[in-house]
């Protein structure tokens, strides 16, 4: 994996695009009953349109971006803030994105700050924060 050493303030980084079946939330959260990631009618009893996708689901596509960007330098040194905003849904396409804000020199080398978020099929942000790692 080539690591950018060139990163700038206000580059946008190339989104990562994951569609969240049914499969992939239940092989996420485990099939259980009574549960609103994979009990479609209790999920329906709780107000919800259908199955929602673990909040976690989109912190770990945020980090496999970060990763893709840093390498081991996010794995190694990565942090992560995040807030979810709107609920992601079985059948959504949930688009991650992300800006950096920040490239600051550190005692163990050079952070870069990314502001991040995902977004569904209908542009609507379902998570916001920052994320942020040391080039490798």
């Amino acid at each position: 994996m080539a690591i950018a050493h060139d990163i700038a303030v206000g580059q946008e980084l190339p989104p990562l695009e994951k569609d969240l079946t049914q499969r992939h939330i239940d092989a996420y959260s485990g099939v259980r009953t009574r549960s609103i990631h994979t009990d479609e009618a209790w999920a329906r009893q709780k107000g919800f349109r259908t199955t929602l996708a673990q909040g976690m689901m989109s912190t770990a596509y945020v980090s496999e971006m970060m990763t893709r960007l840093l390498g081991a330098g996010f794995i190694k040194g990565g942090t992560m803030a995040v807030a979810f905003v709107k609920p992601v849904y079985a059948g959504d396409r949930l688009t991650v994105r992300g800006v950096v804000k920040e490239v600051r020199p550190e005692k163990d080398g050079t952070r870069v700050v990314v502001e991040v978020w995902c977004e569904n099929q209908h542009r609507q942000k379902t998570a916001v924060g920052s994320a942020s790692g040391l080039l490798a």
